[in-house]
């Protein structure tokens, strides 16, 4: 029980340090947009800031959104041995903290769709790399 827990934690781990890398990168990126507002929680100001964004900011966060959901459930699958379950509730997690951020920070519907679909699609395929080959326990 306690490399489930651990295996799921861990695969939520990876996502997150993956974003957080990719948002290293995406902020470079922005650089040509001018800075981003200095209140975060200005909902208009944060909207015209994304709006002022080049597309390649999103693609990459898109991008690295994909890696991480892609690479959290492999890990979380392949490390708690039980199946691709626990690759899946690891990806559901990534994508719980996904839609929170395309709740609080305004981002184009295009983005919001691709990005609820990868982190989909890449977790459930992540899960199934994850517990192939891998050796099933109960």
């Amino acid at each position: 029980m306690l490399r489930l827990v651990l295996s799921i934690i861990g695969g939520v781990v990876i996502a997150f340090a993956i974003v957080i890398l990719g948002d290293m990168l995406s902020q470079t990126l922005a650089a040509s947009a001018g800075p981003p507002p200095t209140d975060m929680n200005d909902r208009a100001a944060m909207q015209t800031y994304v709006a002022g964004l080049p597309t390649v900011v999103f693609i990459a966060m898109l991008a690295t959104w994909t890696a991480a959901a892609l690479a959290g459930a492999a890990f979380a699958a392949r490390f708690a041995r039980r199946g691709v379950w626990p690759g899946w509730v690891a990806a559901a997690l990534f994508l719980c903290a996904t839609a929170a951020n395309l709740f609080l920070i305004p981002h184009p519907v295009w983005m919001a769709v691709a990005g609820v679909v990868l982190v989909v699609a890449a977790g459930w395929f992540g899960a199934r790399i994850g517990s192939t080959g891998a050796p099933h326990t109960a």
